[in-house]
Formats: C-alpha cells, sequence, structure tokens
C-alpha cells in the first residue's frame, strides 16, 4: 500500500464476525484478513477468517494454503488484502511480536482483546500509530 492509513472503516456486522471469530477460538488466539481497498482510508470490504495454524493462546499463524488463497481472492475481486485481524488475550496493542511481523506486512492491524472486548487498529510506518476504526 502506498501512503499510510488514518483510519479504517469496518461495518458493525463485520466487527461482530470478527468478535465472533475471536470467541470461537478461545482460549487461542484468532485471525483473518481483512479485503477492501485504500490507502489515506481503508474501507474493508470483506473479511476473511482463517484458522490460527499455531493454536495457541498468546501467538498466531497463518497457513500458507490460506495465505495465498486471500490473496488470490483479493485479485479476483480487485480488492487488496488491506488488513490483518487477531485476538489477544490482553490489551488491544501490538506485541513486539506483532511489530516484527508488521514490519514485512504493511498493513492496518486490527486486534481484538477477549478480555476487554474491545478493538483497536494499528500501522507500523516510521514507528508505531494507531490508526481510528471507523464504524458504518
Amino acid at each position: 500500500m502506498q501512503g499510510t492509513p488514518s483510519s479504517v472503516i469496518l461495518t458493525q456486522s463485520q466487527l461482530a464476525e470478527l468478535e465472533k471469530h475471536a470467541k470461537k477460538w478461545l482460549p487461542n488466539e484468532s485471525c483473518a484478513f481483512l479485503l477492501g481497498r485504500g490507502t489515506e482510508q481503508v474501507t474493508v470490504s470483506e473479511v476473511m477468517v482463517v484458522e490460527n495454524a499455531e493454536a495457541d493462546r498468546v501467538s498466531f499463524a497463518v497457513p500458507a494454503d490460506e495465505l495465498l488463497k486471500a490473496y488470490k481472492i483479493a485479485e479476483e475481486r480487485q480488492l487488496q488484502v488491506t488488513g490483518i485481524f487477531h485476538s489477544h488475550p490482553a490489551r488491544p496493542e501490538p506485541s513486539s511480536t506483532d511489530a516484527r511481523f508488521m514490519e514485512i506486512n504493511p498493513v492496518v492491524w486490527v486486534i481484538y482483546s477477549t478480555t476487554e472486548n474491545q478493538f483497536a487498529a494499528w500501522i507500523l510506518a516510521d514507528s508505531m500509530r494507531q490508526v481510528e476504526i471507523v464504524v458504518r
């Protein structure tokens, strides 16, 4: 993505789907891809939930075939993988592990706290920066 997003637009139903997915995977982290468009303002068109290959309480990994599938679906629908979603059993802030992966995945990262029932979005550009979540 060129430019750094200052906001990410999600619908109430998309947020509900992500929350449900996060709670389904408890006590482990959950993950999903956010497909959409935009640079300054990212609009999520589609949520693609995926399996946490690590099935771990404090980390996640997307199976390689699911990663390829996400990019293929995005291309077919003339969208981009504009975000990565995962849940945390703590505050909705990037961990040091997240920060390392955010360097090679420069998209919006939406994190849902399963302990605080709260969403937050982040991007790592020159520094870690919170991105506004706009609900439509």
